[in-house]
């Protein structure tokens, strides 16, 4: 009896062990996070009409620090048809953007309606906030959500994710300007910060 208690607590100590070592592996979310902005890095600066390719003093791209406070998961309600909507760009055209639905989330205690477009394989969120022309750029940002984020109406948005329209590296580039209704009344210290101070 006392030798299978002994077997009994080596066992146990080695699953303890086990799960202790296969979860010290495991990659961090802020590691993850770092891995995908690496590759966006990578990417921009691959670009054929890359807007940093050109530039002479360009140190990087700056970021808040990836905060798990910023995933939300928004109630989504679709758009059934084809409606397409136009979209204001920065050099005062207009451009067709087929409407995907709302995205309906709260941040701090505030809830917020966001209206999201369909991009093919991804939805597309142009959205300003507080930080907007302080810690990031004037003009918005933009976050891609693939579009397996959306489970049954609900649909994960990670602002961690966000990043500058091209025209905040190079104002030759038309941007699209985010609709007034996706202005968030709140400071969403995630993702991209302005490029120049």
């Amino acid at each position: 009896m006392f030798k299978n208690k002994i077997f009994l607590l080596v066992m146990i100590l080695g699953i303890i062990g086990i799960m202790f070592y296969s979860l010290s592996g495991s990659e961090s979310y802020a590691e993850t996070v770092q891995k995908q902005r690496d590759v966006f890095l990578h990417n921009l600066m691959d670009e054929k009409d890359s807007p940093i390719a050109s530039l002479k003093d360009f140190s990087g791209i700056k970021y808040f620090d990836a905060d798990t406070k910023f995933i939300v998961n928004a109630d989504f309600q679709a758009i059934n048809s084809s409606e397409q909507g136009m979209i204001l760009m920065t050099d005062s055209t207009q451009s067709e953007i087929k409407k995907a639905g709302k995205a309906i989330f709260s941040i701090n205690g505030k809830t917020f309606t966001v209206s999201l477009f369909d991009e093919g394989e991804k939805f597309l969120l142009p959205f300003r906030d507080l930080t907007s022309g302080k810690e990031t750029y004037g003009g918005g940002r933009f976050i891609n959500i693939p579009k397996d984020k959306l489970i049954d109406n609900t649909i994960e948005i990670d602002f961690n994710s966000a990043h500058n329209f091209y025209c905040a590296y190079n104002e030759s580039y038309i941007c699209p300007i985010p609709p007034k209704e996706n202005f968030i009344d709140a400071e969403i210290n995630a993702g991209e910060k302005r490029y120049k101070e």
